[in-house]
């Protein structure tokens, strides 16, 4: 799931940036993560419904190699880019991630690409544990296989979000 770091930097949604300055905003914030210090961010994309939604804000902080397990949403930096997807799988210094409703593991990545562990998900005023739960297991894997259930999601979650602001 991609991350939104204009979005978080200016507060608002410019122009579409240039893919050079995304990739300035994006290593700063990987950089800030890796130092210590929590990170919060707006995501986007579908890749890891149910447990995080277009909107939802995450908040990473920096996890110890040891700390990298399967079941752990982690936020990583590669070719320009932020994202964060589950855990799969360690070994040695690689870890293998995957969005819950994509069908494959990404490219395995190297254990100093990772900006640290989302500890927690706002989601409209509801403060979320990033627990992957067997229903959601279950809903991320109809949602991987079914287009047509995917739209019927985002569509309810946008009604439910749109009738909460009002």
């Amino acid at each position: 799931m991609q991350v939104q770091p204009q979005e978080l930097i200016t507060g608002i949604s410019p122009s579409p940036p240039s893919a050079e300055r995304t990739a300035v905003c994006c290593e700063l914030i990987y950089s800030v993560a890796r130092s210590g210090e929590p990170v919060r961010l707006k995501v986007r994309g579908l890749s890891m419904l149910p447990a995080l939604w277009p909107g939802d804000e995450i908040t990473v902080r920096q996890c110890a190699h040891a700390d990298l397990e399967p079941g752990k949403i982690v936020l990583f930096y590669r070719e320009g880019k932020l994202t964060a997807h589950r855990v799969q799988r360690v070994a040695d210094d690689q870890v293998f991630t995957r969005g819950d409703t994509l069908t494959q593991c990404d490219e395995p990545i190297a254990v100093d690409q990772i900006a640290g562990c989302v500890e927690s998900i706002l989601r409209g005023q509801r403060r979320i544990t990033p627990a992957y739960s067997a229903g959601q297991r279950m809903i991320a894997a109809v949602l991987r296989r079914s287009n047509l259930c995917l739209r019927i999601a985002l569509r309810a979650h946008r009604m439910t979000r749109f009738s909460s602001q009002a």
